[in-house]
């Protein structure tokens, strides 16, 4: 096959030639960086939380009677909810946060060690620290790993209305950003003494792994409009019959609530990434509707063009050129185009990457997908060229020499 006289065809009419190579560039761009979405939201899914996301569940109300403004009373009921909600078959553990893990923003501060204030201008992220409010049964509720100390107990609970540090509770990253490989136990911080160090849970996955600082302290009932969700660790295979019983334990205490969502940390997360699982699944059917679109201008292009070169196939099969190398002429002539499309791919997939990047968490596109999507790219045109090629190969010479 001579590839010099086939370039020289194509440039013959570079219009044409030049905007399928044009089509074929952006849906390779855009399929492969939708893939790399699509694998994205799932490893982010898949990750390691340091949760039981599975038997955890979560509960968010809000009051909607007046009585609340009552501070005493709100402590009452709650106390009450978190009793009746533990007496529940199945129920393992009970606690009340006023945040979630698995969570952009929240309630943020700074937190540094009262010997070190200049810490936190080396790291930035000791200025944003998550801090979460609870009780003294946070601990077992979300099964947090204790490295380090001790757990939050009853006699941590400041009085109310005392203004002042208490005992805390940090996780592991936060450990090392202030104290490397020494001991936190006994440290005094801005926020409080340190009494315990719980291995790293997610708080945040927007950012770095080994930067998920948290707080943890037993002022709940203290600050009990903070009080957003309750929290309830279940038995394994119980979460659906601990479900379905929850509203009528709750509103059984007291009625003016309005429950929103009786869900499980996992389907915490899934909301969590449900953006970012719905922009990747819009990228993939815009994807397939792009090679749907390119295989038919491949198509178009090949019906075309083939029926202008009826002339030059003519010659060819009365001089001896069998079927197949009219077939092959067709495809080859195909791939070229397919060839320089994939090239110019490349450098549109590491454009595309590059722009979404700005605006979006993108994993940068490897050798393997970039091969992959090119063979998805080269079957598809080569299917669409298939059926003028095979039509055109079948021209008898007879026919085709009356166009001389």
């Amino acid at each position: 096959m001579n590839i010099k006289a086939l370039l020289k065809s194509l440039l013959l009419r570079k219009f044409t030639t030049g905007l399928l190579i044009l089509q074929l560039s952006i849906t390779l761009g855009l399929l492969i960086n939708s893939v790399i979405l699509a694998l994205d939201t799932n490893n982010k899914l898949a990750q390691e939380t340091g949760l039981d996301i599975e038997n955890t569940l979560i509960i968010s109300l809000r009051p909607t009677s007046g009585e609340y403004r009552n501070l005493d009373y709100y402590r009452s009921i709650v106390s009450e909810d978190l009793h009746q909600l533990s007496k529940l078959s199945g129920v393992e553990g009970v606690s009340l946060m006023n945040q979630l893990p698995i969570n952009k923003n929240g309630m943020l501060g700074n937190f540094y060690d009262l010997d070190d204030p200049e810490i936190i201008r080396k790291d930035k992220y000791l200025r944003d620290v998550k801090f979460f409010i609870s009780n003294e049964n946070l601990g077992n509720t979300l099964a947090l790993a204790l490295l380090e100390g001790r757990f939050l107990t009853k006699d941590d609970q400041l009085d109310f209305g005392r203004n002042e540090p208490g005992n805390v509770v940090i996780t592991n990253s936060l450990k090392k950003a202030l104290y490397g490989d020494d001991s936190a136990l006994g440290q005094e911080t801005n926020n409080g003494r340190i009494v315990g160090v719980v291995k790293d849970i997610m708080l945040d996955p927007t950012i770095p792994v080994d930067k998920q600082y948290g707080v943890f302290d037993n002022r709940a009932m203290e600050f009990i409009f903070t009080g957003r969700f309750y929290l309830l660790r279940v038995t394994p295979g119980q979460v659906e019959a601990v479900r379905n019983k929850v509203s009528d334990t709750i509103l059984a205490v007291q009625a003016e609530r309005d429950i929103y969502r009786i869900i499980t940390i996992a389907e915490h997360m899934k909301r969590f990434y449900s953006h970012d699982k719905g922009l990747a699944q819009l990228f993939l059917l815009l994807c397939g509707l792009m090679i749907f679109v390119t295989a038919i201008s491949s198509y178009a292009y090949s019906q075309f063009h083939i029926s202008r070169q009826k002339k030059y196939i003519g010659i060819r099969r009365a001089l001896g050129a069998r079927k197949k190398d009219i077939l092959l002429y067709v495809l080859t002539e195909n791939w070229l185009v397919y060839s320089l499309g994939c090239t110019l791919g490349l450098v549109m997939a590491l454009g595309f990457n590059i722009l979404l990047s700005q605006y979006i968490s993108l994993s940068k596109p490897d050798i393997m997908l970039f091969i992959l999507a090119s063979v998805v790219i080269f079957v598809a045109g080569t299917i669409a060229t298939l059926i003028p090629a095979i039509k055109t190969s079948n021209i008898p010479p007879v026919i085709a020499t009356r166009t001389v």
